[in-house]
């Protein structure tokens, strides 16, 4: 029996609502471009621009998964020059790869009934092909991006969020936290974790050794790890401050935490008074 990991179940809402934009693309080409075609080689009207419009579809939607883990890098806490880039590198091979598996299923298909002259053909295959990745990355965004905002709580005021947290009802000296992944459940050490980031309907617990994706809300996940020490510092990120080595302020009231793994973490204005907290200390 097949066995979905968390992160492929948080991509499957995406993958089905942008599937379906291609298929339903797709009928609307067949349509419109029937008339052009003529009965060849014994093929009806009809079928040849069914033929195209379907393996142009099955290579969309084979190489998805490539292009959803490029948009992916823009929320995963990596630097904005690093992500954008990686998203990028995602998007011009998402295309590519389009290009070439659609050419060889409509050879295979249609044998001698289609023709590609790659010298002269690819170039502006390619191009077109580059701006329709780029809507699809969009499209995956928006819809990410979405699940994050409806899953991410009201934000607490800042006196609130500022408060000491209480001790935790628990071992002081030995703390631990079960993390649920389908079938499997993780112990984890609440001190290792380093952020929790939305993710629609699932969270992601970044941790030394990588990241667990589990379903879960953000505000759910924030009720169980106030006690360990962990804060709201955007309202789809909660971080430890234990795990801050360095605070970066900008301009616009904005901050940027790097943490002790190396990420670096984006925070909003609206939690300046919880970041304020960490700096304290700080010489004057």
């Amino acid at each position: 029996m097949i066995r979905w990991s968390g992160a492929e179940r948080a991509s499957m809402p995406a993958y089905g609502w942008v599937a379906l934009l291609i298929v339903a693309s797709g009928v609307v080409n067949v349509f419109s471009s029937v008339n052009e075609f003529k009965p060849s080689a014994g093929f009806a009207p009809l079928r040849v621009p069914v033929l195209l419009e379907v393996t142009s579809a099955v290579a969309w939607i084979l190489f998805l998964p490539l292009l959803r883990s490029g948009v992916a890098q823009l929320r995963l806490g990596r630097s904005r020059v690093m992500a954008v880039t990686l998203a990028g590198a995602a998007t011009l091979l998402y295309a590519f790869a389009h290009l070439v598996t659609m050419v060889g299923l409509r050879k295979l298909l249609l044998a001698d009934v289609y023709s590609f002259h790659w010298s002269t053909a690819f170039p502006h295959e390619f191009q077109k092909d580059i701006v329709s990745s780029v809507m699809v990355a969009v499209v995956i965004w928006l819809m990410d991006r979405r699940g994050a905002v409806i899953s991410a709580a009201p934000a607490l005021p800042a006196e609130v969020a500022a408060r000491p947290v209480a001790e935790p009802p628990v071992d002081a000296a030995n703390p631990s936290l079960w993390l649920r992944d389908g079938a499997t459940s993780f112990r984890i050490d609440p001190r290792d974790i380093v952020a929790v980031t939305s993710a629609g309907n699932y969270v992601e617990f970044s941790l030394p050794n990588g990241r667990r994706l589990i379903r879960s809300t953000l505000a759910r996940e924030q009720d169980r790890l106030q006690p360990f020490g962990l804060v709201r510092v955007h309202r789809a990120r909660l971080v430890n401050p234990a795990r801050v080595v360095a605070v970066e302020h900008r301009p616009a009231g904005d901050f940027v935490l790097r943490m002790d793994n190396g990420e670096t973490l984006a925070g909003s204005k609206r939690y300046r008074s919880v970041v304020a907290t960490f700096t304290e200390n700080t010489n004057r």
